[in-house]
C-alpha cells in the first residue's frame, strides 16, 4: 500500500467526495425540488391509478381501462420528440411551472366531476388523453430541471436521484391511492 505524500493531497479521497450519490441534495434548491417532484410523481399516480379503477367501475370492463391508459399514452408516444424539443427551446422552470399547475387543474376537474357525479367514460378518455398530452411537455422539463439547480458536476447525482424519486413516486403513489380509494373512493384520490 502506497501512502500519500504529505504535501499532496490524496486524489483517491477527494474523488470519493465527489463522487458521493446524495452530492445533489447539498444543494438547497435541489433539495426543494426532489421534494416537491416526489410528492408531484405520488400524486400523478395516485391519478392514474384512480383513473383506471374508476374506468373499470364504470364499464366493468378491462378493455376499456386499457383503452384509457392507452389515451393517456398516446400523446406521449406519438408526440414525445416534439414535447423534447419544446422543453429545449422553452425556459424550463417555466415550462414545468405551467405544465404542473395545468396537471393540477386536470385532476382538482375530474375530482370534481368525480365528486358530483358528473364524470362519464368518454369524459373521462378526453381528460386522459389531455393529461397524456401535458404530461409530454411535463416529463422532460421536470426530468431536466433538477440538472439545472445544481453545478455540472453534481449532475450525474442530480440524474441518479431523480430516478429514484421518480420510482418512489410511482409505488408510493399507486400504493397509496389504493388506500384511499379503498377508504374515501376515486374522488379523494385526485
Amino acid at each position: 500500500m502506497v501512502l500519500p505524500s504529505p504535501r499532496r493531497p490524496d486524489r483517491r479521497a477527494a474523488a470519493g467526495e465527489d463522487r458521493a450519490p446524495w452530492r445533489a441534495l447539498r444543494h438547497r434548491s435541489m433539495r426543494w425540488w426532489s421534494a416537491a417532484n416526489l410528492v408531484s410523481n405520488a400524486g400523478t399516480w395516485m391519478q392514474l391509478t384512480a383513473q383506471n379503477l374508476l374506468v373499470l367501475h364504470l364499464t366493468g370492463s378491462a378493455a376499456a381501462t386499457g383503452l384509457s391508459l392507452s389515451a393517456q399514452a398516446a400523446p406521449g408516444l406519438l408526440l414525445g420528440l416534439l414535447g423534447g424539443a419544446a422543453v429545449d427551446a422553452w425556459p424550463r422552470r417555466l415550462t414545468a411551472s405551467v405544465s404542473q399547475a395545468l396537471l393540477a387543474l386536470v385532476g382538482f376537474l375530474t375530482a370534481g366531476l368525480v365528486l358530483t357525479d358528473h364524470l362519464t367514460v368518454p369524459v373521462l378518455m378526453v381528460l386522459a388523453a389531455v393529461t397524456g398530452l401535458i404530461a409530454t411537455v411535463d416529463a422532460p422539463a421536470c426530468a431536466l430541471l433538477g440538472n439545472d439547480l445544481v453545478p455540472t458536476k453534481d449532475v450525474p447525482s442530480s440524474i441518479a436521484l431523480g430516478s429514484v424519486v421518480s420510482g418512489a413516486g410511482r409505488v408510493g403513489g399507486t400504493a397509496l391511492a389504493g388506500v384511499v380509494v379503498g377508504l374515501w373512493g376515486p374522488g379523494a384520490a385526485y
